[in-house]
C-alpha cells in the first residue's frame, strides 16, 4: 500500500507549514507568547538556525546539502520495503525533515513554536515537524524490536532465515548462503523419498 507513506508525507508538511504560519501571523517572532496552560505549555514564536535543541546553530548550508541526499535515500527505502509500520515511521520521518528544510530554504531558520515547562525546566521549544521526526523514529525503534531476533543455527550473518518474508532483500553473500541453504533443503527432501 504505497499511497499511506506518500499521504502522511503530504499530511505533514501541511500541519507543519499551516501550524507555523498561523503562529507567525498571530504572534511574530519574539513576540506575547500564548499561555495554554499556565507553568506548563505555551505557544511562543522563536526562529532557530540550527537542528534539535539549537546543535548545529548556523549549520544551513550543511542541512540544505545533507537533508536532500537523507531524504531520497529514505524515499527509496519506503518504495523498496514491504513493511507497512517501517514504511509509516519513515513517511512521518521524511514529511518532518521536508517541512523543515522548506524553513531553511526560503527563510532560513526554523520556526519553533510549541514551548513546555516539565516539572519547572523549560524544554526545547519544537514545531510539529519535529514532532512528526520524533514519532517516526519512535516507530522505527518499535519496528525495530518487532523484527529482533536471536541467530540460530543455519541462520544468515543477520539473523533472519532464509524467505523470512521480512521485506529485506539479501544482497551479496546472504543472498548466496539463502540460495545454498535453501538447495542443501530441496536435496536433502529428495533423498528422503527413496
Amino acid at each position: 500500500m504505497i499511497f499511506l507513506p506518500f499521504a502522511i508525507i503530504i499530511f505533514v508538511i501541511l500541519v507543519d507549514q499551516i501550524t507555523k504560519n498561523a503562529v507567525l501571523s498571530a504572534i511574530g517572532v519574539g513576540g506575547q507568547p500564548i499561555v495554554v496552560i499556565e507553568r506548563f505549555f505555551y505557544i511562543v514564536c522563536h526562529r532557530n538556525s540550527g537542528a534539535a535543541w539549537g546543535i548545529l546553530k548556523n549549520g544551513r548550508l550543511f542541512f540544505l546539502i545533507v537533508t536532500p541526499l537523507l531524504l531520497i535515500a529514505m524515499l527509496v527505502f519506503i518504495l523498496r520495503n514491504k513493511d507497512t509500520l517501517l514504511r509509516v515511521a519513515l513517511a512521518f520521518v521524511v514529511g518532518g525533515a521536508v517541512g523543515n528544510y522548506i524553513d531553511r530554504l526560503f527563510v532560513g531558520s526554523v520556526v519553533d513554536f510549541l514551548d513546555f515547562y516539565i516539572f519547572g525546566y523549560n524544554f526545547p521549544t519544537f514545531n510539529a515537524a519535529d514532532s512528526a521526526i520524533v514519532f517516526g523514529s519512535a516507530l522505527m525503534v518499535i519496528y525495530t524490536f518487532r523484527y529482533k531476533k536471536q541467530p540460530e543455527p543455519g541462520d544468515g550473518a543477520n539473523g533472519l532465515k532464509c524467505g523470512d518474508g521480512c521485506g529485506i532483500d539479501l544482497g551479496g553473500a546472504d543472498k548466496n548462503e539463502c540460495e545454498d541453504e535453501n538447495k542443501g533443503e530441496r536435496e536433502a527432501g529428495d533423498g528422503a523419498g527413496m
